[in-house]
């Protein structure tokens, strides 16, 4: 019998875990908002149901292309090391040295939509002052994934990548004498493109039906007539 009990309990004791895992995920999705006004409590839902729903892209769009480039430093880097002809070796070399590049660049700035609405919810939204701490994280985080977005058309950031494998092509082709270093230069250039306009893109969008969905517009008023002294003369204001 006792056997027979650790047996059930070996068996129930995972289902038991999923049950509270799924307990805990929803009861952190579901915050209670009952101290915030209800304007607040509206912006709070929207903020951390959009930041949410953007979480799963980027962190796929950021493992995939940190995995990718990982993975081009190793192979090349290998290669090079074994590549007895100056100009290949060289290509291979410039290549790891760019994907290296990419690497770190990726790790060092991952793209702020991974985190989704987690920073909001480190602040318990139990006064009215937490509720409004809260608010405006998810206010800087929205507007972070906006600039990160509009990152995507910056003239400087597609120059670099042209600028880096140019450089590169320029070393293979001209220092060594390799032809294949301006084929490499522009596989370069476009898997950098790529990535660049792939990079999550909806911040801009989520921004804007923030600020439409909230906007506050002042009520409007009739025109104000107003006289006053102006020298020996009068001045008549019109005030809209």
């Amino acid at each position: 019998m006792r056997n027979d009990g650790r047996r059930v309990l070996g068996h129930a004791l995972p289902a038991v875990l999923l049950l509270l895992g799924l307990a805990a995920r929803t009861g952190q999705a579901g915050a209670s908002f009952e101290a915030c006004d209800a304007d607040t409590a509206a912006r709070l839902s929207f903020l951390e149901q959009r930041l949410d729903e953007r979480r799963t892209y980027a962190d796929r769009w950021w493992k995939i292309w940190t995995g990718g480039y990982a993975l081009g430093t190793v192979v090349q880097s290998v290669r090079a090391g074994i590549e007895d002809d100056d100009g290949e070796q060289a290509d291979l070399v410039v290549g790891a040295a760019k994907a290296l590049f990419g690497t770190t660049r990726l790790l060092l700035w991952p793209p702020n939509a991974r985190v989704g609405a987690d920073p909001m919810r480190a602040v318990t939204p139990d006064s009215d002052a937490a509720c409004r701490e809260r608010l405006a994280v998810g206010e800087r985080l929205l507007r972070r994934n906006a600039d990160e977005s509009a990152s995507r058309w910056s003239w400087k950031r597609h120059l670099a990548n042209i600028a880096i494998n140019v450089a590169g092509g320029v070393i293979v082709a001209e220092g060594f004498d390799e032809s294949r270093g301006w084929t490499s230069a522009g596989i370069g250039v476009a898997v950098g493109e790529t990535m660049t306009l792939t990079h999550p893109w909806t911040g801009e969008d989520d921004l804007e039906a923030y600020e439409r969905r909230f906007a506050s517009v002042p009520p409007a008023t009739a025109p104000e007539l107003r006289l006053g002294s102006w020298g020996r003369g009068l001045r008549i204001s019109v005030l809209f």
